[in-house]
């Protein structure tokens, strides 16, 4: 009778909060609006604001893939901003540690931004850019999670860089048509203006040549 009191006392109880899960949530929006909401000066200071956090969380969850690619995602946003090598390999170490935890995490964002961020940094002057590297990872998020926004994006980034304009366009169409998932609305719409806006180039590249 006593086990099956304490049974009942389990199954009646509220659910247990996700420190971490809060946690995660949070500072996806947060990343979502500096990224993409901010400029100038106020960007600066959110993103670096957001990366101290970042930093701090996985601190506590060293072991947590979650912590390790956001770290990454977060730093790599950084570097876009502030045009920092340092910032660069900071991101690119965090990201490898979370592949070498878990490679599926985030459902391949991870492999997506791993390859965007080789694809991005240049080769000379002490940069670890590496265009196969870059292209390598951008597929191994294809096949991950090939109707995903981000995977779809960062390839169809890359395509337009290498001037392939037909395959950027289906690419990027493919992304237009990604769901926007309902526990991560600010980043998949911010993402949705991001593919709208791309494949406007795309297109008027591709009228140009017709």
């Amino acid at each position: 009778m006593m086990l099956a009191a304490a049974i009942s006392l389990i199954l009646l109880s509220p659910a247990r909060a996700d420190p971490l899960g809060e946690s995660l949530l949070s500072i996806e929006n947060r990343w979502a609006i500096a990224a993409y909401e901010t400029d100038g000066c106020k960007q600066v200071r959110d993103l670096k604001r957001l990366l101290d956090d970042v930093r701090g969380l996985r601190r506590l969850y060293p072991q947590k893939p979650e912590t390790a690619a956001w770290h990454g995602i977060v730093a790599s946003t950084y570097m876009d901003v502030k045009r920092s090598t340092s910032l660069g390999r900071e991101a690119r170490d965090a990201l490898l540690a979370a592949e070498s935890i878990d490679p599926l995490v985030l459902k391949g964002r991870v492999y997506a931004h791993l390859g965007a961020l080789y694809s991005k940094v240049p080769s000379r002057f002490g940069g670890f850019g590496s265009k196969t590297r870059g292209i390598g990872y951008l597929w191994k998020a294809l096949v991950v999670d090939p109707e995903g926004i981000d995977s779809n994006y960062l390839y169809a980034e890359l395509l337009v860089k290498e001037k392939d304009y037909p395959a950027a366009r289906t690419v990027l169409l493919r992304a237009s048509e990604a769901p926007v998932r309902p526990s991560h609305p600010k980043s998949d719409r911010a993402r949705k203006q991001e593919v709208a806006h791309l494949l406007a180039v795309v297109q008027a590249h591709l009228d140009k040549r017709s």
